[in-house]
């Protein structure tokens, strides 16, 4: 099909706007021809003016006298331009192709950053973390956060314990923080005796002894932290009471008449 003019393309039209400077006076040149005072809208202070009261000739603007401070601009009516590229906000999701977005395109961040969405599911960025920090979840309606994993501390220790003395609590001080799960290795109180036993946080215990006599040696799991055997019905019993600040405590049980040192070597765990 013919056109007269130019030919018809997919484009979008937009006016086109000269704003003046602190305009004063009557006269005043446009940015663009036009023929006359209909190819524009004049506006003064925000006031869109009569056609027959102002008069122009290619650039040429004549008006009556403006007094500062005005504001005065005008919208070429006779001059269209046409652009290739579409209003402010006009494109819609369904106007961009799936996978057509490229890193190139989206704006600059910060080294490090990544992208996630908050509660209202806009996305946000995730400030950068410090070395060794991993990234983890904060919950639901929460962007997730660079955080300081726990690890695992240990402290090894001793003590001794006279085995003799009476019934009782002791205190183990030095540890650092507060344990919440020990290893113990005991030996001693005479030859062939030791025990071995462990406690969680919830303060259940366990241990194994080991009881030897002049003809076998004896094996036995029992609900104590620390169980040293001297025969039957003779023993010296340790139960884990509490994990404390600095260490933990231990409630001594004596039965029958034992005797001797036991030397007590523990890992606490935090």
């Amino acid at each position: 099909m013919a056109y007269i003019g130019n030919v018809p393309a997919e484009k979008y039209t937009a006016l086109t706007q000269q704003t003046f400077s602190s305009p004063t006076g009557t006269s005043f040149t446009l940015s663009q021809a036009v023929t006359n005072s209909v190819d524009i809208d004049l506006y003064i202070d925000n006031v869109k003016q009569d056609p027959a009261s102002y008069s122009v000739s290619g650039t040429a603007l004549t008006t009556s006298t403006i007094a500062s401070p005005s504001t005065m601009y005008c919208i070429f009516n006779g001059k269209a331009m046409q652009t290739v590229n579409p209003p402010d906000g006009s494109v819609g999701t369904a106007k961009v192709t799936d996978d057509a977005i490229t890193l190139a395109k989206l704006a600059p961040g910060t080294d490090g950053n990544i992208i996630s969405y908050d509660a209202s599911g806009n996305p946000v960025a995730i400030a950068t973390g410090s070395d060794g920090q991993v990234l983890t979840s904060t919950g639901a309606g929460s962007p997730p956060a660079f955080e300081t994993i726990s690890r695992l501390v240990s402290e090894t220790g001793s003590f001794t314990r006279d085995i003799s003395t009476a019934t009782g609590s002791q205190a183990i001080t030095g540890v650092g923080f507060q344990p919440t799960a020990l290893i113990m290795f005991v030996g001693g109180g005479g030859a062939g005796k030791a025990s071995w036993g462990m406690a969680s946080s919830d303060a259940s215990e366990v241990c194994v002894s080991h009881y030897h006599n002049v003809t076998a040696d004896s094996f036995e799991h029992w609900g104590n932290l620390i169980r040293i055997e001297h025969g039957s019905g003779v023993n010296y019993q340790g139960n884990l009471t509490s994990f404390d600040a600095d260490g933990f405590t231990i409630a001594w049980t004596k039965n029958g008449s034992p005797t001797g040192t036991v030397g007590c070597k523990f890992i606490a765990f935090k």
